[in-house]
């Protein structure tokens, strides 16, 4: 072997060492979204001209993914018994997307809010930390590669918690489409915080999508502002709909 030849061969193998080293060296970093009540935080307003309502065409993505798509997660009922509503709010984004999957794996009795490898959906009392918080959704992730390690959704247990089964069900199955009749939305009803309407805006934050706060996404299930007696985040609105397909594809 010539001396030129040993001496690039060496340098391959130190940068393949170099690389896989810098692999098993990448830091975890975690993003936390905090849903509040409208009201809560003040923002500016929207611009003028942009399209309002279930056709706003705005999402926030910052590039963060899971590198697997199919998602285990799993429910811990001691704040609200009935798991149906989580189900249905995972649902809602498998159908605006064919490669994204929810998975539930049954009940647990694991916390929310702690990095320990299981992707977790419970109840909280977590008004210390976030004061006026609705809920609280924490995503820990690789620094440099952006993908998603683990997701966790804690619900405010201090807040009263109710569920409204949604009087509509839109095929969201095709490709986003700027047609209002395609996000119709559920009818208002109740006092209390409905828990398929509030996970669903988390659930989209288990995929990375943003808070929004603009007027103009007011209707939008990223909105990032909650109400007692809503139902209208239980369904996606067109720019969710194009988020999810940003990150996933149709």
């Amino acid at each position: 072997m010539s001396k030129w030849l040993a001496v690039i061969i060496g340098a391959i193998l130190l940068i393949s060492v170099l690389t896989g080293a810098q692999a098993d060296k990448d830091p975890i970093d975690k993003a936390v979204f905090v849903h509040y009540p409208k009201g809560a935080l003040e923002r500016p307003l929207s611009p003028p001209g942009q399209v309002g309502g279930v056709l706003c065409n705005d999402y926030k993505y910052n590039g963060i993914h899971w590198a697997n798509p199919s998602i285990k997660y799993g429910i811990n009922p001691s704040g609200f018994t009935d798991t149906t509503p989580v189900q249905a709010a995972f649902a809602t984004w498998d159908g605006a997307s064919g490669p994204l999957g929810f998975s539930y794996q049954g009940p647990t009795s694991r916390s929310g809010g702690i990095f320990d490898g299981y992707n977790v959906v419970s109840w909280e009392n977590i008004s210390a930390q976030y004061p006026n918080a609705i809920a609280v959704t924490t995503v820990w992730y690789y620094r440099f590669g952006k993908q998603i390690v683990e997701v966790d959704t804690q619900m405010n247990s201090t807040l009263a918690w109710s569920y409204t089964v949604p009087n509509v069900s839109p095929d969201l199955s095709g490709s986003a489409i700027p047609v209002a009749s395609r996000y119709a939305d559920p009818t208002n009803s109740g006092v209390a915080y409905d828990v398929q309407n509030i996970m669903t805006h988390e659930a989209g934050h288990w995929i990375m999508l943003g808070d929004l706060y603009k007027s103009v996404g007011s209707e939008l299930t990223m909105y990032g502002y909650g109400a007692t007696g809503e139902l209208k985040k239980d369904t996606l609105a067109y720019g969710d709909e194009l988020g999810v397909e940003r990150v996933y594809g149709p």
